[in-house]
């Protein structure tokens, strides 16, 4: 990144960081010298799983409240860091730049990779891995992502996801709804997760209403609690899905399925830590990691705990204190002034809370 120009002398400069995550977007306004002066949330701000003009109002939102929390105008943001997935088709720079409010030549886009792996190291190299709604790694050298693995999305893939495990407990618990699976306790706690009544075992006529004659042709042929899952399940955001993520955790000590598809998860996960192992620390975040992997009571599957072994793990919440810190070596700081802008930050910084009705194992991405 060039070193941008000055703001208007009206002021200090600040620095403006904003990670757009496929659940929510947090953005963090900070002196020059890494002290924290405010933070917000918004929405989802990940243009594939969002769409591009939902992000943008989102990193409109979470960047304006982070500015009139610290007191500050836009003006005098004399760098602004967007940690964003994805490539510029569906949001240019200069989309961003008009939602910050910021001039253009003062806003910087990175992957969202980079800022996971610097919001938990400042070696040059190393990797870097988001287990949220979504799933990818990175490898990175010079302070670089150089090998992207996962992160395809939700339709071909994200495996080890908060996506990709919600919609197996979606299946798990619809099978055996209907009676094509085995039973398992998913069934019942995905109709209590979905405020929906009934008896999970399955009887065709049990919980029906009113006369038979007024349902749909196939409704009167499975259970009324499936068809109203169904409904439910098919009813809105196919993302979602990653809301019924904690389950499979939570069930998992007690229920066999749901530790097979824990440990699925694990799998998953092992797979693109391999991809992108090296030399360096490797960086892990996302609300799947944090909430289910490291939560979980379950011990980590045989693959994972071999791709792990040897690895300086390190865990970061999201990439926003990483955004800021490439906010401040932007600004073409010494090493040690970086270092000492980013302990600034973590001391400063606190976290904003994830916006009302965002799951925690689903994650941010």
């Amino acid at each position: 990144m060039a070193t941008p120009p000055r703001p208007p002398a009206d002021g200090p400069a600040v620095l403006l960081a904003v990670d757009a995550g496929g659940t929510s977007t947090r953005a963090l306004v900070a002196t020059v010298d890494g002290r924290c002066l405010g933070t917000a949330v918004a929405g989802a701000g990940n243009p594939r799983a969002a769409g591009a003009e939902r992000a943008l109002r989102s990193l409109s939102t979470a960047s304006r409240e982070a500015l009139a929390a610290a007191g500050v105008p836009a003006r005098r943001v004399r760098v602004a860091v967007v940690a964003m997935a994805g490539s510029e088709d569906g949001v240019r720079t200069a989309d961003l730049a008009r939602a910050l409010g910021v001039a253009g030549e003062r806003v910087h886009r990175v992957s969202d990779l980079l800022a996971m792996f610097c919001s938990g190291a400042l070696e040059p190299a190393g990797a870097a891995l988001v287990a949220g709604t979504g799933s990818v790694a990175a490898r990175v050298e010079g302070r670089r992502p150089v090998r992207l693995v996962g992160g395809s999305g939700w339709l071909l893939g994200d495996a080890g996801s908060g996506f990709w495990t919600g919609r197996r407990v979606a299946r798990a618990a619809v099978a055996a709804l209907d009676g094509s699976g085995p039973p398992t306790a998913l069934a019942g706690a995905l109709v209590a997760e979905l405020g929906l009544d009934g008896d999970p075992s399955g009887d065709p006529n049990g919980d029906a209403n009113g006369d038979p004659s007024d349902e749909p042709p196939r409704a009167g042929l499975r259970p009324q609690v499936l068809v109203r899952v169904l409904e439910a399940l098919h009813g809105g955001d196919p993302l979602r899905l990653a809301r019924l993520a904690p389950l499979a955790f939570r069930l998992a000590p007690r229920d066999p399925l749901a530790a097979d598809l824990v440990r699925s998860v694990h799998d998953a996960l092992a797979r693109l830590v391999d991809a992108v192992a090296g030399p360096g620390p490797l960086v892990a975040g996302g609300g799947l990691w944090r909430h289910g992997v490291l939560g979980s009571p379950l011990p980590l599957s045989q693959p994972l705990a071999q791709a792990l072994e040897g690895v300086q793990l390190r865990s970061a919440d999201d990439g926003l204190l990483g955004a800021a810190v490439l906010a401040v070596r932007a600004l073409g700081l010494r090493d040690e002034a970086v270092a000492a802008a980013a302990q600034r930050l973590r001391d400063t910084a606190s976290t904003p809370p994830a916006a009302a009705g965002t799951p925690t194992t689903g994650g941010d991405r």
